[in-house]
């Protein structure tokens, strides 16, 4: 096994305290404490303004700080670099990793997080931007990538990295491993030493809330972290065990020949390197062929549902129950307009403030206005030729609101649909719903048109109610 690389001033192996004891210093973005009068003062309006960052294999998006977004990319891009090398055979092959950091919570609703369905060959994972949510991020991010190996059979495995990774930390050229979790010491200090055999290393699953699984991951982590940072060649015979278990073998059996030690030797030995030697942080650098972090780019909420897999806020569902009217085709201009008739440059040509734009297109959208939304974001799409990484970026964006718009126009064609149906009306309602059903790439909503067909042929295109 090829070592991680470690800092040149570590020696050959020791790790000094001026190099391990890293902190997380406050971002350039954190906001500064008001002052009595500033405090006072109405708050700004959200203006959820959704950004773009790609690393690599990394994408990052969100409404947090462009600090918070970029470093989040550093460091996501770090880990995804450096797990390979870290314990060979314990994380599967990389796919795309997807991270959402938000400001609000609500931010990720109006997106449509969680995706509906499995993510496929994409990690997608999502977070608010406290330090606490912070270290959730980092270990769903690695559990995920472990999961996908085979190794991810022993659980202890799985749950000790993500728990070891959820302090890491990077910066374009070091990142920091194995920070301690004072949670997890105080944990370990309170339980005491388990009678008999360790339950860790036989436990099915060290998923959920409560005492006894916060327990279990404080274990795995210590664990992880003995062997990763207390035991010399503890890398490679952590590496073996997880080549072991890939391989088939069963749990006890692999643990011996990998360690060669018992379950519970080892844990008492994990227990004392955590909680009495009280070990410093490591300092590697990051793989120089780690791609850079990219420019920050503007996306609508669409765009973003369209990143995290997601169905953004503003996509419709048919009405359908009995006696409800079918709404108009046409638009309904609200009470109000949001926005001036005209893109500002698109005309006169003059750069447009696309942040500013994007967040009108977001606001379009929720007053119901998709239409109008797609035909500003295409005008500012279309004036951004003088800069065509920010253009394509958009591109993005346009193609997700187009779907939102066909969808929208496909349920009201729906709608109407079961308004002729109502009106007893089959014959032209089969029609309508045999168009709904070929054109939209909503299974439920094609279903339920291609049920309306099936039932308005059996019945012969007798009126019903819905």
């Amino acid at each position: 096994m090829t070592p991680l690389p470690r800092d040149s001033r570590a020696g050959t192996g020791t790790w000094r305290p001026g190099l391990a004891l890293v902190f997380l210093a406050a971002l350039p973005g954190a906001v500064p404490a008001f002052s009595a009068p500033a405090a006072a003062r109405s708050p700004a309006p959200d203006r959820e303004a959704w950004r773009k960052v790609e690393a690599g294999s990394v994408t990052v998006v969100g409404t947090a700080s462009d600090a918070r977004l970029v470093e989040t990319a550093v460091t996501l891009r770090a880990l995804v670099a450096l797990m390979p090398g870290l314990v060979p055979g314990a994380f599967g092959a990389s796919p795309t990793l997807v991270a959402a950091v938000v400001h609000d919570e609500a931010h990720l609703a109006r997106a449509g997080f969680p995706p509906p369905g499995p993510a496929g060959d994409r990690i997608v994972v999502a977070a608010t931007s406290d330090e606490e949510a912070r270290a959730v991020l980092l270990r769903d991010a690695a559990t995920a990538l472990a999961r996908r190996s085979k190794a991810s059979r022993a659980p202890w495995l799985v749950a000790g990295l993500g728990e070891y990774l959820s302090t890491f930390s990077a910066t374009e050229a070091r990142a920091t491993l194995g920070r301690l979790v004072p949670q997890h010491v105080a944990l370990l200090r309170a339980a005491g030493l388990p009678a008999g055999r360790p339950g860790l290393f036989s436990a099915v699953a060290i998923d959920g809330a409560g005492p006894t699984p916060a327990l279990l991951r404080a274990q795995a982590w210590a664990v992880v972290h003995v062997l990763l940072q207390g035991t010399p060649e503890g890398e490679e015979e952590l590496g073996l065990f997880a080549r072991l278990v890939s391989e088939g073998r069963e749990s006890a059996s692999a643990f011996r020949d990998a360690f060669g030690e018992s379950e519970r030797t080892l844990y008492e030995r994990a227990r004392r390197h955590v909680v009495d030697s009280r070990p410093l942080a490591r300092v590697v650098d990051v793989p120089a062929a780690a791609l850079p972090v990219g420019r920050l780019l503007p996306l609508t909420r669409t765009g973003a549902a369209g990143v995290l897999g997601g169905v953004a806020k503003g996509r419709r569902m048919p009405e359908t129950e009995a006696g409800t009217a079918p709404p108009a085709l046409g638009r309904v201009a609200p009470s109000a307009p949001l926005v001036s008739s005209t893109l500002p440059g698109a005309t006169l040509g003059i750069r447009a403030d696309v942040p500013a734009e994007v967040d009108l297109v977001n606001r379009l959208i929720d007053a119901g206005r998709e239409e109008e939304a797609l035909t500003r974001l295409e005008a500012l799409h279309a004036s951004l030729g003088y800069d065509p990484e920010m253009q394509n970026a958009l591109g993005w964006d346009v193609g997700e609101l187009r779907r939102l718009v066909t969808h929208n126009r496909l349920v009201r064609r729906f709608n109407a649909a079961v308004g002729l149906l109502n009106a007893g009306q089959g014959d032209a309602a089969v029609g309508v719903f045999r168009e709904v059903a070929a054109r939209t790439e909503d299974p439920s909503l094609a279903a339920r048109a291609r049920a309306h067909v099936a039932e308005i042929e059996a019945g012969g295109g007798r009126k019903r109610r819905y």
